[in-house]
């Protein structure tokens, strides 16, 4: 499983950055407002804490 985000919620809190063990997202600008990309799906440990601190219920984890 790995985490995709629904940039239509995303605000770019990136508060699922900021606490990602794995280092699954980086921080870049998306439609001119800084915003987690995830560019390491596979390393993606499957620890929900992402999908816990988004504000916005953006992220969830699919299935690979």
């Amino acid at each position: 499983m790995y985490p995709v985000i629904d940039y239509e919620k995303c605000t770019g809190a990136l508060t699922c950055y900021e606490v990602c063990p794995a280092d699954v997202f980086e921080a870049k600008e998306k439609d001119r407002v800084k915003k987690a990309i995830v560019t390491r799906p596979d390393d993606c440990v499957e620890c929900d804490q992402c999908v816990d601190a988004c504000p916005e219920d953006a992220i969830e984890l699919v299935e690979d």
